[in-house]
């Protein structure tokens, strides 16, 4: 139906509600319930009702689905969130933070909630317990194989693909993934996508150093040293891992990035806060937030949208060059840093 054909009255006989009761419902009025407002909302984006710019209303809440503070994460689910919230403005949503356990009580939650973002990191721990409340569900990382919801990530083999292609026109050809102990599948897919792009260049070889965060990185890159292992490039699985490595190979006398250059993710603050500055993957974090709730108002427009496959969205990202990479070097620091290490 066009949108300049839809009246008031095409609501009502649509709901099955009075006139009044849509009229003070659009125009954010007391006298509707909320989820009566919240049912004329949807069905008047649904069926093309221009709502006038000038009213406050909502057409519901959105949980933001939070299962722990990660300071290295933080900053990430902040800017989702951000991102969220800046959307559901525009389209009436409000976007409200709740602890995953919130969800073992599916009798508590309020008839305004009208979907949910996972932004937590291992989603398939919450899907089946969200996806019984019958509202569209949206996975802020991977949710597991096959699952019946939606899930917007960044374009994470695309990343690492890009960055073993800058490295590889700087002449790297020996180089190195630095995660630690657990991978989520983010991670897992930057390393598989570095590899295939280093896999152009026939002389090129990436490794896969693994250590564990508490424990720090020196130990585990000695041990990567005295295996006859001396790279060029490493790139980190995240920005806070980066600059660890950074520190790390500074305390060695390794100089960085004459003699190993450094690759981060994320962009985050910190990567400016370092010396010399990271370079970095920059995740459209912000717009990840927005293109969730997009989701979920698409799934609340129609019966048959409901109904229609999970979607997996993952968003380009961008590689941004700063001062912890250059042109490969001589190999010959291998040597110093063993013997100083001995």
């Amino acid at each position: 139906m066009a949108s300049n054909r839809v009246t008031i009255q095409d609501l009502a006989d649509q709901l099955g509600l009075s006139k009044f009761s849509v009229s003070r419902a659009l125009s954010g009025k007391a006298g509707v319930g909320e989820s009566t407002r919240s049912r004329v909302i949807r069905a008047a984006h649904a069926m093309g009702y221009r709502v006038q710019q000038d009213v406050s209303y909502t057409a519901g809440h959105i949980l933001f689905i939070r299962q722990e503070i990660d300071p290295v994460s933080s900053e990430l689910w902040l800017n989702i969130m951000h991102g969220a919230e800046r959307e559901g403005e525009k389209l009436g949503f409000m976007i409200v933070p709740r602890q995953a356990h919130y969800l073992s009580d599916a009798a508590q939650m309020e008839s305004s909630v009208v979907g949910m973002i996972l932004a937590v990191p291992k989603p398939s721990d919450w899907t089946a317990v969200a996806t019984k409340t019958g509202l569209p569900v949206v996975c802020a990382s991977y949710a597991g194989p096959m699952e019946q919801v939606d899930q917007v990530v960044g374009a994470d083999w695309e990343s690492g693909y890009g960055v073993a292609q800058m490295l590889l026109r700087l002449g790297h050809r020996q180089m190195a993934f630095v995660h630690g102990n657990e991978t989520p599948m983010g991670r897992a897919e930057r390393f598989r996508g570095f590899r295939d792009g280093a896999l152009s260049a026939a002389d090129a070889h990436v490794d896969d150093i693994v250590f564990d965060e508490s424990a720090g990185f020196r130990g585990a890159f000695l041990t990567y040293l005295r295996s006859g292992k001396s790279p060029t490039a490493l790139f980190c699985a995240h920005d806070g891992i980066a600059i660890t490595v950074v520190s790390e190979l500074l305390r060695l006398g390794v100089r960085v990035p004459e003699e190993i250059s450094v690759v981060g993710f994320n962009d985050f603050a910190s990567a400016l806060h370092v010396s010399p500055r990271l370079t970095t993957v920059r995740t459209p974090q912000v717009e990840m937030g927005a293109a969730m709730v997009r989701c979920i108002s698409e799934r609340l427009a129609s019966a048959d949208a409901r109904k229609r496959p999970p979607v997996r969205l993952a968003l380009v990202s961008e590689i941004i060059e700063r001062e912890s990479t250059a042109r490969a070097g001589s190999t010959g620091w291998r040597t110093r840093v063993l013997a100083a290490a001995s």
